[in-house]
């Protein structure tokens, strides 16, 4: 859910939103760079493939990966086999939609957001008695929260959540929540607490926040607007109380759905994220930094927007980086060696998003 339909669902606003949101996303990708424009200078760049292999190097691995589809007609978390076999829909009764995954660290439950309430709360769906629940409260003024990730010890969930009223925002060129900041809930008992706030512009916030290994931090990254046009897309860091914000990338770099690696050495990001480069598709490839900000690295090559690598996840071991592969007519879910090389498929063809693999 991007800022500008954040919290909207059942109002009249999310209509108008909606209505105009192509539009907006055309002219905010088509305002940016061209899709050709030269890949930032990197240390060390990793040589790989741009097809898939075969046979499956995950045959027969029983783990499960969550993604996201609407193919059953609305937005869904799925479950698959690494290998592509046992497909299924879960929580289905949940909401009306169900979106964005995450796996609890013991891998035993799978948190994700929801729409089409009259606020959007986080769920918790246990995969041994198949039932889902929610995690925290979002009453008035809280619209809606999402983009949940479960901290390392799994005794916590970092969110971002949308506050009312809403408000016109010159930056944005449209209405948007007064407040959108992160924040980290309990998972025993349910109490949440602000760490960030972002009202000067209006719900300029942070995007799909992920822990580091140890606890301490978050990444994520930024999306500032000027005249209803975004400004260059950024990979930040900070620190788990919400001080301390550290920028990675240079904003014309178009950077987002950062991950943090398992062993805490990497932070992995796609260039042109779909969220806001989705109806005018860019070139749009993996690359690897260290925290501090050192050590670029490219890890795919993609020269054309026929093939996009996008929502790269580290799996738990850290040897593989699931990620969206998006054609022209599909979104397929693939993986790549977390340092470089050929791709394998996972799923192939339709409608998959966001993939995750279980611990």
């Amino acid at each position: 859910m991007s800022r500008r339909t954040f919290g909207r669902a059942g109002r009249r606003q999310l209509v108008l939103a909606l209505a105009a949101m192509a539009l907006l996303v055309v002219t905010a990708c088509s305002s940016g760079s061209s899709a050709g424009r030269a890949a930032p200078s990197v240390s060390g760049a990793i040589s790989g493939g741009s097809t898939a292999s075969s046979p499956n190097p995950f045959a027969g691995d029983d783990a499960w990966i969550a993604y996201q589809t609407s193919r059953s007609g609305t937005e869904g978390v799925w479950l698959i086999h690494p290998d592509g076999t046992d497909d299924h829909r879960i929580a289905a009764g949940t909401e009306k939609e169900q979106l964005l995954p995450d796996w609890s660290p013991d891998g035993k439950r799978i948190v994700f957001t929801t729409r089409g309430g009259a606020t959007e709360p986080l769920y918790a769906y246990d995969l041994a008695t198949k039932r889902a629940r929610q995690l925290f409260q979002c009453a008035d003024p809280c619209v809606g929260d999402d983009e949940p990730a479960y901290s390392p010890d799994g005794k916590k969930v970092a969110f971002s959540r949308a506050l009312a009223a809403f408000v016109d925002s010159k930056e944005a060129g449209d209405q948007v929540p007064s407040d959108c900041g992160l924040w980290i809930g309990t998972v025993a008992g349910g109490k949440v607490e602000q760490i960030t706030s972002n009202t000067r512009p209006a719900c300029d916030r942070e995007y799909n926040p992920r822990w580091s290994p140890d606890g301490s931090r978050l990444t994520y990254w930024r999306d500032p607007y000027r005249d209803g046009k975004p400004t260059g897309t950024a990979v930040y860091t900070v620190a788990a109380d919400g001080t301390h914000e550290r920028r990675l990338t240079d904003p014309k770099m178009f950077a987002g759905d950062a991950d943090w690696s398992p062993d805490g050495r990497w932070i992995v990001f796609s260039t042109y994220p779909l969220i806001e480069c989705n109806f005018t598709p860019k070139i749009s490839n993996l690359y690897r930094i260290h925290p501090d900000g050192t050590g670029l690295q490219q890890l795919t090559h993609n020269k054309s927007t026929d093939l996009r690598s996008t929502q790269p996840r580290y799996t738990p071991d850290g040897k593989w980086i699931v990620l969206t592969a998006v054609k022209p007519d599909s979104r397929s879910l693939w993986a790549v060696p977390a340092d470089g090389g050929t791709p394998d498929v996972i799923a192939e063809g339709g409608l998959h998003a966001h993939g995750t693999w279980q611990p």
